[in-house]
């Protein structure tokens, strides 16, 4: 499969992707759409990628139908960090390096858009999200969903209030996973089109440095100690950082399960299948956390 067949598939790959933003598979058209366009810029020179790109964004525009502007935002949303992760793997930059600008640039795109809604749009985010949650509640009560019938007016308001406080913590972790999920499914991607790219070291070699720890008790201590109904800027902060350390704390015990399943010789598939009930359930992180903190890992080496 010579490199001109190779650009055509992923050029489809692209296309399809776009065509299926209106679907029910968006949440996962959202983490796959950037890799057909990290490894277009990756194998293409810059015009060639050029035209490959305006043949995509032409027939999805085309195809779309009324949904066209809305392919078309994803597609140009997408692009421009696609373009700079493409960019470095051609520079054979570290795959860290890779991740960390994808992601900063992943952030900033999205800072920028909500900025430009809010501003254009006169878009007051707590009463929209109000409405739109006060609209589901009545919802699911007509459609005889067993709800409390002060639900709406003793909830709606605290949870939208809890989102937008929230937001900035989303944002890093969408910024965060799509930027590494790229990194993974391109490299491989890349491999299988003939081209290496540096890869991450392994995971069972993962440590947070020991100064999160202190962060996070910090943190800690700080959001029990400001009332839960303030709005200053140190609550807001501290609402955002607890949930993003032990999302952190979260991913180190991960590593910590892969360092062991080296060490004792398990099955490769073990640590992967350990990983799932560590995410699904949040007071593992407790485990990372502890194997920043004490030196786990020399007690397990010993045994």
């Amino acid at each position: 499969m010579n490199i001109g067949w190779k650009s055509v598939a992923w050029s489809a790959a692209a296309l399809f992707l776009l065509l299926s933003i209106p679907t029910m598979l968006n949440i996962v058209t959202l983490f796959l759409l950037m890799t057909p366009m990290v490894v277009l810029y990756t194998m293409l020179k810059p015009l060639s990628f050029a035209a490959h790109m305006a043949c995509v964004v032409a027939a999805a525009f085309l195809l779309s139908g009324s949904y066209a502007p809305v392919a078309l935002t994803f597609g140009l949303f997408f692009l421009i960090p696609s373009i700079v992760m493409g960019h470095l793997y051609k520079k054979r930059t570290a795959p860290k390096k890779v991740i960390l600008i994808g992601f900063v640039v992943l952030l900033a795109q999205l800072l920028l858009e909500l900025i430009v809604l809010s501003m254009q749009f006169d878009l007051d985010l707590s009463s929209y999200l109000t409405q739109l949650l006060e609209e589901t509640a009545r919802a699911l009560n007509a459609s005889g969903t067993l709800l409390p019938e002060d639900w709406a007016s003793d909830t709606v308001d605290q949870l939208s209030n809890a989102i937008v406080t929230m937001l900035p913590a989303l944002l890093l972790l969408a910024s965060f996973a799509l930027a590494s999920v790229t990194h993974i499914l391109s490299r491989r991607a890349l491999a299988i089109s003939g081209i290496e790219t540096p890869a991450l070291p392994q995971m069972r070699t993962w440590m947070l440095p020991r100064s999160m720890v202190f962060y996070y008790l910090i943190a800690l201590v700080l959001s029990f100690v400001i009332p839960a109904d303030s709005n200053n800027f140190l609550s807001m902060v501290t609402a955002n950082a607890v949930p993003v350390l032990r999302f952190a704390f979260t991913i180190q015990a991960i590593a910590f399960f892969f360092y062991l399943a080296s060490v004792k010789g398990w099955h490769k598939a073990v640590p992967v299948l350990i990983a799932v009930p560590i995410l699904l359930y949040p007071p593992f992180y407790l485990i990372g956390l502890l194997d920043v903190a004490f030196p786990l890992r020399k007690n397990f080496t010993r045994m």
